[in-house]
């Protein structure tokens, strides 16, 4: 026992015992934790052969991508359409069909060259250790399919990468989503910009499909954009178009 200012308090737990106790906490958290890391590091190494796969028996395709601009009403102010083509392993060419709209045109026309940059540019974006910090953050269900939601943390202060989440296909190891905040913004115009992206198989060729933007525009105020994929037409022996419209509802506002 131990006197403290006339009280007597007895110690029914030993000392000892007491440090074990949080010794053996501390090495089960460590473990859990190490399982945990290891569980991330499986996933991601299994997204990463996916898309090594998928890139490998890419036969090459073209297809026409639209990109809309649309104020806090839902009014369409500017829209580019490109036509893409892409050639395995990692060349790719466009050229814009049509556009419209003063300064939301040139908005447009910016995030374009963006995003067709050089394809040495393309690995910063990818979703590598390379390139990100991953945490699991649990599992939640995705257009009736159980997914994987990653924490994305970025190693480099850099315009192609964001801050966010990914939802990735727990079955077929797939990314299915991605949503985040580019560290940096994209454009002089934009700021604060919070981007959604699904994913999709077409025709054999897994490929983004929509995109969905929320942003400050200076001297504009709040608008969204949406780009999305027209006539997806895989290569056959040469480019051949071929009809297959994609269906995407419209998206909603951040």
């Amino acid at each position: 026992m131990r006197p403290i200012e006339g009280v007597t308090i007895y110690l029914a737990f030993p000392v000892k015992s007491l440090v074990c106790l949080i010794y053996v906490a501390a090495s089960l958290a460590a473990t859990q934790s190490n399982e945990a890391q290891e569980r991330v590091d499986t996933i991601v190494r299994r997204m990463m052969a996916v898309v090594q796969k998928c890139k490998g028996r890419d036969p090459g395709f073209a297809i026409r991508r639209d990109y809309q601009l649309y104020d806090k009403k839902w009014e369409s102010k500017a829209q580019v359409v490109i036509r893409i083509t892409f050639v395995p392993p990692d060349q790719r060419r466009y050229e814009i069909e049509s556009s419209r709209g003063g300064i939301g045109e040139r908005i447009l026309r910016d995030i374009v060259t963006r995003e067709m940059e050089a394809p040495n540019a393309v690995s910063q974006k990818d979703l590598t250790p390379d390139n990100y910090e991953f945490r699991l953050l649990g599992t939640e269900m995705l257009d009736g399919r159980r997914c994987y939601v990653l924490g994305l943390n970025p190693r480099r202060e850099e315009k192609e990468v964001i801050r966010g989440r990914a939802w990735v296909d727990a079955e077929t190891y797939h990314l299915l989503r991605l949503e985040g905040d580019p560290v940096k913004s994209p454009s002089w115009w934009i700021r604060d910009l919070h981007i959604v992206m699904t994913f999709a198989e077409i025709d054999g060729t897994w490929m983004r499909t929509l995109t969905h933007a929320v942003a400050n525009v200076r001297f504009r105020g709040k608008y969204v954009m949406v780009s999305r994929n027209l006539e997806p037409n895989p290569a056959q022996g040469g480019f051949q178009s071929r009809s297959a419209t994609v269906e995407v509802g419209p998206a909603k506002n951040h």
